[in-house]
């Protein structure tokens, strides 16, 4: 037996089958989905008919959503699906106000750093957005959210009357000279440097913490003493549907 787990981003859409073993995600993890998410009611629809036609085996789904219309439309297609919100159960004190405002992803990766034996963290999730998150003395203390590294560089490219899009990649620091390699080197590095000296001016305040990364840019973030993990909010998803008690119960001993 499985668990389906869903992770619906602004940009992708990723699910993961993995087998049903306590609050860990476990190996072998299987991909059984990593596309664009949708944009319309029809390609929600569609998405959501393709999951519930394949899950076989599985003995729980669980969901980790910021796009709400593909919420509903796994929800009405997976009639047992648990969607991580903020009436759940947390695995540490809640300090944040309007909880109902923090978006899952932000919930499952504060949790995966409580899986990861961890009470002082500062989780950094880089995509369309980039989020950061402090976890201080087993406390959910709030975060911070900016336009992600690539999604701020394309606004500009796009907006910018004599300007062009350039891929966001990693490259050398230096001047560039010519438009196009200006912008491809100033996107990348005053993206992630803006990042890092975020990150560096948060631990002064929480010298404890420990930072971890995850998101589609999270290669661009390999600082020393950072940690790298893809997988880091399925693994929170997983520690929160244990939490809730019926997964556990279910799963084999």
């Amino acid at each position: 037996m499985s668990w389906l787990l869903i992770d619906v981003g602004n940009s992708r859409t990723v699910a993961l089958r993995a087998p049903a073993s306590g609050g860990r995600l476990a190996e072998p993890v299987v991909t059984v989905l990593d596309e664009p998410t949708p944009r319309t009611d029809a390609g929600a629809a569609d998405l959501a008919a393709r999951l519930a036609r394949d899950r076989g085996d599985v003995l729980v789904v669980g969901l980790t959503s910021v796009v709400p219309r593909l919420t509903a439309a796994l929800a009405t297609r997976l009639p047992d699906l648990r969607s991580v919100d903020h009436t759940w159960s947390m695995p540490f004190a809640v300090l944040v106000e309007q909880p109902e405002t923090v978006g899952a992803d932000r919930w499952c990766n504060v949790a995966a750093a409580v899986a990861a034996g961890l009470t002082d963290a500062i989780v950094v999730d880089a995509g369309t957005a980039t989020t950061i998150d402090v976890l201080a003395d087993g406390e959910f203390r709030g975060g911070l959210i900016a336009p992600g590294m690539a999604f701020a560089a394309r606004q500009l490219q796009e907006k910018g009357a004599r300007l062009w899009p350039v891929p966001f990649t990693r490259c050398e620091l230096r001047p560039g000279r010519h438009t196009a390699e200006a912008l491809q080197i100033g996107a990348f590095h005053v993206g992630v440097n803006g990042v890092v000296g975020t990150v560096a001016g948060l631990r002064a305040q929480f010298p404890r913490a420990r930072v971890l990364v995850t998101g589609g840019l999270a290669f661009c973030l390999d600082q020393p003493g950072w940690r790298l993990d893809a997988l880091l909010t399925f693994r929170g998803l997983v520690h929160l549907m244990h939490g809730q008690g019926r997964p556990a119960e279910a799963a084999p001993a």
